[in-house]
């Protein structure tokens, strides 16, 4: 009984036993035994395991994902890499010399043995001290930079080494992502395994942006102290270096107070590393002491412009080149570009245009308007546009060229191509035209009676009285004799491109034309009857200084040398004794040949001039059509001053020359009042000039008892052109001095 009593108590007061089940699987224990005391160890490992895992594969799938987004790393790679970054155009004078750029910022690339070693330690020390021993990244300072921007919870640093910055710059973009960012670093990997130290170095100092449209440290060094960066001194190599972080912050122009203290961290760095003495760091700050201010003023006008000598020049070409090349080749192409300009006649140009428009402005009546002027200069043997200036001065807010796009009418400039057609046409400096009133019946059925400058009539002139006075009703009178469709045509074949309409009115300058036309239209006078195509543009290179373009003389016989003599000849008269001669005649003491030109109620004043060298067209006007500048503002008095002290300031460094006299052109004493051979009692006698064949060949018979023994009394007789129909519109009258 006592035993029965025992095993029940025991029964009662035993451990309870798992069930067999539960018992197995703790005995497994998951895998790490029940009795293991580092089961929560192992899971931890194993949860951190799969943490990890997951993580790789996240991270792998972003690094596979934004690498296929990045750029080829190509063109920075090769020997040559530097040529695929944005270069600008650089435009050059006939003689080589650099007149303007076109970029999206300036920059000037150096090879890194040019660079002193000042500059590339103050780089290095200010923007990343450990450049020669990191491998692309410095894991400290971008954990540096992740603490940071976690706790501001905004990406405010970057940690970026000058391989990442110089990756950043060429191929990314500046927003601050952490795609970026990832993106920046993988390539800085890939670059630091392809290229050495020294190339990398020479790449970021080439690219790095400095401020005020300056890429590289040539273009900084030229900008802010003008010398090239081979000249830096220590001072000067820590300013630059200071740069990069907040170019327009740092600037010495814009900042100079800011600019000095940054100096003078770069400085400290560059001394806490070894790389300078302290004496060092003290002259270099004493350098500049007090003359960031000045330097300021004087270099603060470079920031609003780009390099541009002339700017309605540069402004011609880089029209050309835009419709050529399109504006990417343009502004990153990297072209070399040489042009016909000749320094000394552009500045003499612009400086003589500009006081002529300021006097002018100064006398205008209209005061709401400004008068403004063009000129333009071509070489007639090839073409060359040796100067160009459409207005009073190029800004933000006038840049019209004149020269190309003021359409106007030229008055009397036009009558020459009257004169050409009918010297072409068998007429003779001496051949008769009657100057009196003449009424007209357009094709609208309205009368139109021309008038001469101040209605004055002359009666009976010779071809060359007519153009040396610009008289009108006499040109008018030939026109009709000649066809407005034969002048047109002549016209054109000249070198005038606008429309002009085919009735007398184009005695009068009634077709509008721009500087350059005409005076295009004037190169066969001075050169001999050959046309040349009015050249800006001599050659144009590539980035790798291969020619692409360029440019001869295009040349084309337009009327005969003897024409182009006998034309010459009348317009050398319009100097000497004709509309401009109070503005010029002899006071070049060389030969000159030109053309005035004045519009109705003297809205337009001209004057086209040439020596055997030179053609040069002066416009002036109000841009506005149909304003009169004031009585008296005539050709002569306005625009032939203008190219009187333009040739000035130029003709001693041409050589003498005069037109040169073709074979088949002969000399004969003529009496202008009858345009006969004059005889010894003959009260007026001139020499005159004839293509041989249409001399006269008989005596004054005007005068009694003059007439030569033999000799039978004879008239004039000159070859009648072919007569076309003549159509008329008589809507503008033009009067001309």
């Amino acid at each position: 009984m006592f035993r029965r009593r025992r095993r029940r108590l025991s029964q009662r007061y035993a451990p309870a036993k798992p069930p067999s089940a539960l018992r197995r699987r703790l005995k497994s224990g998951l895998g790490f035994g029940l009795k293991s005391p580092n089961f929560l160890t192992k899971l931890i490992i194993l949860s951190g395991l799969f943490a990890f895992l997951a993580f790789i594969g996240a991270t792998t799938g972003i690094i596979i994902g934004f690498s296929s987004s990045m750029p080829d790393l190509g063109p920075i790679l090769e020997t040559e890499g530097m040529e695929y970054w944005e270069m600008p155009t650089k435009v050059f004078s006939q003689d080589d010399k650099l007149i303007g750029v076109f970029s999206v910022g300036r920059r000037e690339m150096i090879k890194l043995h040019e660079v002193p070693k000042n500059l590339i330690d103050a780089v290095i020390a200010t923007e990343d001290v450990t450049f020669n021993k990191h491998r692309g990244i410095n894991p400290k300072g971008m954990l540096r930079a992740f603490v940071v921007n976690l706790i501001s919870r905004k990406i405010s640093q970057g940690g970026s080494t000058i391989t990442q910055q110089l990756v950043k710059n060429l191929f990314l973009t500046q927003e601050r992502t952490y795609r970026r960012k990832i993106q920046e670093i993988i390539l800085a990997l890939m670059v630091e395994k392809k290229l050495t130290k020294d190339e990398i170095m020479e790449r970021y100092l080439n690219k790095i942006y400095l401020g005020h449209g300056n890429y590289g440290v040539e273009s900084a060094a030229l900008f802010y102290f003008d010398k090239h960066v081979t000249d830096l001194s220590l001072a000067q190599c820590a300013m630059i270096a200071g740069l990069p972080g907040s170019p327009s912050h740092f600037s010495p122009i814009s900042h100079p107070d800011a600019a000095a203290e940054r100096q003078a961290l770069v400085l400290k760095r560059m001394e806490k590393v070894g790389i300078i003495t302290p004496e060092q760091t003290t002259a270099a700050k004493e350098e500049f002491c007090g003359q960031l201010s000045m330097m300021s003023k004087k270099a603060f006008a470079k920031t609003c412009t780009t390099i541009n000598v002339s700017p309605y020049f540069t402004e011609y070409i880089r029209r050309m080149l835009s419709a050529a090349y399109g504006d990417n080749a343009i502004y990153k192409g990297g072209l070399k570009v040489y042009t016909t300009m000749d320094i000394a006649m552009q500045k003499a140009a612009e400086d003589v245009l500009s006081k002529a428009l300021n006097d002018l402005n100064k006398r205008r009546s209209n005061k709401a308007s400004r008068i403004e002027g063009a000129l333009v200069a071509i070489e007639p043997s090839t073409g060359y546009i040796k100067a160009m200036v459409g207005g009073s001065g190029f800004s933000k807010y006038n840049q019209v060229n004149r020269v190309i796009q003021a359409h106007r009418q030229p008055g009397s400039s036009f009558k020459p191509f009257i004169y050409t057609a009918a010297i072409d046409s068998g007429l003779t400096p001496c051949s008769l035209l009657e100057d009196s009133p003449v009424k007209y019946i357009g094709t609208d059925g309205k009368e139109w009676e021309p008038q001469n400058y101040e209605n004055k009539f002359e009666g009976i002139v010779t071809l060359r009285e007519a153009l040396e006075k610009s008289i009108n009703v006499a040109s008018i009178k030939l026109l009709e004799k000649v066809t407005p469709r034969k002048v047109v045509s002549y016209a054109h074949r000249m070198g005038i491109k606008s429309y002009i309409n085919h009735d007398l009115s184009i005695a009068l300058g009634t077709a509008e034309v721009t500087p350059l036309e005409i005076a295009t239209a004037y190169i066969p006078f001075a050169n001999q009857g050959i046309k040349t195509k009015p050249i800006a543009i001599k050659c144009i290179k590539d980035k790798k200084d291969a020619a692409i373009k360029e440019s001869m003389p295009q040349e084309e016989r337009v009327i005969s040398p003897q024409t182009a003599y006998i034309i010459t000849s009348l317009l050398k008269g319009v100097v000497e004794r004709g509309t401009a001669r109070e503005a010029i005649g002899n006071r070049l003491g060389r030969e000159v040949a030109g053309k005035t030109g004045t519009t109705n109620d003297y809205v337009d004043a001209w004057f086209i001039g040439y020596t055997p060298q030179l053609v040069v067209c002066v416009w002036v006007g109000y841009d506005k059509g149909q304003i009169t500048m004031g009585h008296g503002m005539a050709g002569g008095v306005v625009a032939a001053p203008i190219w009187r002290d333009f040739m000035m300031k130029i003709i001693n460094k041409m050589p003498p020359a005069s037109f040169p006299k073709p074979e088949g052109i002969i000399t004969a004493c003529i009496d202008p009042s009858c345009g006969l051979l004059a005889t010894q009692n003959c009260p007026q006698m001139r020499n005159e000039y004839f293509i041989k064949g249409t001399e006269p060949i008989k005596y004054c018979t005007t005068h009694a008892g003059l007439l030569p023994q033999g000799e039978q009394e004879q008239n004039v007789t000159e070859p009648e052109p072919k007569e076309e129909p003549v159509e008329e519109d008589v809507d503008k009258v033009m009067l001309e001095e």
